[in-house]
């Protein structure tokens, strides 16, 4: 059984009472951090995660609340001991600023006890981790021709399948990985409403749907949202909008 745990599940303008952007995907042999959204390190620890055993970390692009977390997490990676490589995957432009910015905290790479192997990813190109494969996604969350980029992950490890999408620019962003069933996709409901994202999932197979990354203004209709989706989609087996903290399995 594979599972994820969401370590943050709130938006980007920040809402009392939930952390950023930040998953720990369990599957294959191997735990995987989603993101790095503030304060991930801290609630690892605090859920029983050893910042040892981590085998990776992915990002899906580098606005703050999906990376906020990331320099404290190598800090506190190497404060505990940490002395077995760090994959680190990366937007392309996010690459040379990312060491920029360890020198600027105090945080060389060549001072980290271990090595940190940060690759950037490239769209549609898989990259393997073990069993473990991820296809990045470009997704239209950063405007194209800026030389930025975001990405969904389209996650796989022999007959399971996970998507998680980090942010969309529009529900339309999901029309590459919905033809394929899956088991898990992890959608965050920010950038549109319940209602698109609904009709956009309405024919797809999917085993579990989490809804996380919800708009502020969306808190207080969860159960309402909860409702719309189990009633609209035929396809899916479960419907979540996880609590932080919460573990699920798929």
């Amino acid at each position: 059984m594979a599972s994820v745990t969401f370590l943050g599940t709130g938006p980007g303008d920040v809402v009392a009472g939930r952390f950023q952007s930040s998953i720990v995907l369990e599957c294959g042999g191997f735990d995987v951090l989603l993101d790095a959204g503030e304060p991930c390190s801290g609630r690892l620890l605090e859920l029983g995660f050893s910042l040892n055993d981590l085998d990776a970390v992915w990002l899906t692009h580098a606005h703050p609340d999906h990376i906020g977390g990331l320099p404290l997490l190598l800090q506190a990676c190497r404060l505990h001991g940490r002395d077995r490589a760090l994959p680190l995957g990366v937007p392309a432009h996010l690459a040379e600023p990312l060491g920029h910015w360890l020198e600027a905290v105090l945080l060389p790479k060549n001072r980290l006890g271990f090595a940190l192997e940060d690759f950037s990813w490239q769209d549609g190109t898989a990259v393997a981790l073990g069993e473990l494969s991820v296809l990045p996604r470009r997704t239209s969350h950063l405007p194209a021709g800026e030389g930025k980029e975001a990405f969904l992950l389209d996650i796989s490890e022999a007959d399971r399948r996970l998507v998680y999408t980090g942010d969309l620019g529009s529900v339309d962003d999901l029309d590459g990985v919905l033809s394929r069933p899956m088991d898990l996709l992890v959608c965050e409901l920010c950038h549109f409403s319940p209602a698109d994202l609904a009709a956009k999932l309405q024919d797809a197979q999917i085993g579990v749907l989490c809804l996380t990354h919800m708009a502020s203004g969306l808190e207080l209709r969860r159960e309402e949202i909860k409702r719309l989706f189990e009633s609209a989609l035929g396809g899916v087996d479960a419907v979540y909008l996880p609590e932080d903290g919460e573990r699920i399995e798929f």
